[in-house]
């Protein structure tokens, strides 16, 4: 037994249960006897000991919590580059206790993903927890919502006590049904972030009618996609063992609607679409990104005859010793048919040199449809000029002057004075748009316009 100062504690040996919980407990409370006693000396000792029990519970707090998150709670993992965390982050915005979080993220919501009592506010901004624990109720039960930072992203993990993870279960299958539900009529694009795809960004549903090209060539190509993707045309691939994918190749001049024909057929058919650069990533990782593809789904390479997947007798000797940070034809090649070439997806192509790119490439079974975009011809400035001039009911009544009649003398008159296979639709399009309050002048000033451009 040992003497301090008159008072006296026992060994280590003899060490009281509560200790081990609380390390230094049985010495503070000895030294607040002793500090009520009237003993002075006792003021330094408690002062260091309550330093010391401060620095032990801390530790302490955090090895029982990781004892108790360890064995005795339930936890949900969400990843950065996966669409639930897209989800989850949508759904916790909207909840209460983010106002009550110590730690926030504030962001700048992008129209596409406002609520509709959002959509007229400028730059509306959204907050979000970051960088730490929070704890709300969900369903009377109390969960923990982590934030663990890494470099510029963040994952996220749910907890709840118990060994059920019922709960943080029917929290994410509520994440997803309002994910849904807020972005339908809308197209979710994906691009390559680090090798992995993330969600770049949500676009609304641009029907197909306003796609304007070849009447001829849009409805062959959307009766193919259409039987493509009938459920009994995919049972019809796999009794034959045929690999069960669609390939595209879209091309002509630039402005002539590839790109929006793309969107469109995403939005037509509920299909994400995956969007890739080629000229700033590796084989490696097009393999990697082309067997993370959901199986029902648009991938679009886009201007493929600026990646340097040309021609073969067009690349140069030494293209082995090129930067290894280019696709290569035969790393392309691979992705499209190879082993790791996803099925159920469909593959679009565009280019608008068609003749630079390598036959292997073009060939069926990697694109077995070639479209030709075309530059605006009269039924196609015919077409645009009706998108633009064409009357509602509601501008019937209070502009009589151009009626359905007279707005289709006028595209007639349009059409004729417009040279065929001269002029994109894009624009012709941006020509009718600066005269978009007058027909008329639309007809009358397209002559100068087309002498102005051509020289």
């Amino acid at each position: 037994m040992n003497t301090i100062n008159g008072g006296s504690y026992h060994s280590s040996s003899q060490m009281s249960p509560i200790d081990i919980i609380f390390p230094g407990f049985s010495m503070v409370s000895a030294s607040a006897r002793q500090l009520l006693a009237g003993d002075p000396d006792s003021y330094t000792r408690l002062l260091c000991t309550f330093g010391i029990f401060i620095l032990f519970a801390r530790y302490a707090v955090r090895y029982v919590w990781e004892i108790v998150r360890s064995y005795f709670t339930s936890t949900i993992y969400v990843s950065y580059y996966d669409e639930a965390y897209d989800m989850l982050v949508d759904w916790i915005a909207d909840q209460p206790f983010v106002h009550n979080a110590h730690s926030l993220i504030a962001r700048v919501r992008s129209p596409q993903r406002a609520n509709n009592q959002c959509s007229t506010k400028k730059k509306p901004l959204t907050f979000s927890p970051w960088d730490g624990s929070f704890l709300f109720w969900y369903k009377g039960h109390l969960l923990v919502l982590h934030c663990a930072v890494k470099e510029h992203r963040e994952d996220l993990y749910i907890s709840s006590i118990g060994l059920n993870a019922n709960i943080l279960k029917d929290l994410i299958e509520e994440c997803r049904e309002k994910y849904l539900k807020d972005t339908q009529r809308k197209v979710s694009v994906f691009e390559h972030r680090e090798g992995e795809w993330k969600k770049a960004r949500v676009r609304p549903v641009r029907p197909i009618s306003t796609v304007i090209m070849d009447k001829q060539v849009k409805d062959d190509v959307l009766r193919d996609v259409d039987e493509f993707l009938d459920q009994e045309m995919q049972d019809w691939y796999a009794e034959r063992g045929i690999p069960y994918k669609r390939g595209y190749l879209l091309f002509g001049p630039p402005g002539t609607g590839k790109s929006s024909f793309s969107l469109s057929l995403a939005g037509k058919h509920e299909l994400d679409i995956y969007t890739l650069q080629l000229s700033n990533i590796s084989d490696s990782k097009l393999m990697k990104l082309f067997a993370e593809l959901p199986p029902r789904c648009i991938v679009l390479l886009e201007d493929v005859d600026t990646a340097g997947v040309g021609r073969r007798d067009s690349v140069d000797a030494d293209q082995e010793t090129e930067s290894k940070s280019a696709v290569t034809l035969s790393g392309l090649l691979n992705v499209l048919d190879g082993v790791s070439s996803q099925e159920g997806r469909i593959l679009i192509m565009t280019t608008n040199h068609i003749e630079h790119l390598d036959e292997a490439l073009i060939r069926p079974g990697r694109s077995d449809k070639k479209v030709h975009f075309k530059l605006a011809d009269q039924n196609i400035s015919t077409q645009l000029f009706h998108t633009v001039f064409k009357q509602s009911p509601n501008q019937k009544q209070c502009n009589e002057e151009y009626d359905d009649k007279t707005i289709e003398g006028l595209a007639r008159d349009f059409a004729s004075k417009m040279p065929e296979q001269v002029f994109s639709p894009a624009e012709v399009l941006s020509f009718l748009l600066e005269r978009k309050k007058s027909p008329s002048d639309a007809v009358s000033c397209v002559e100068s316009w087309v002498t102005k451009a051509r020289y």
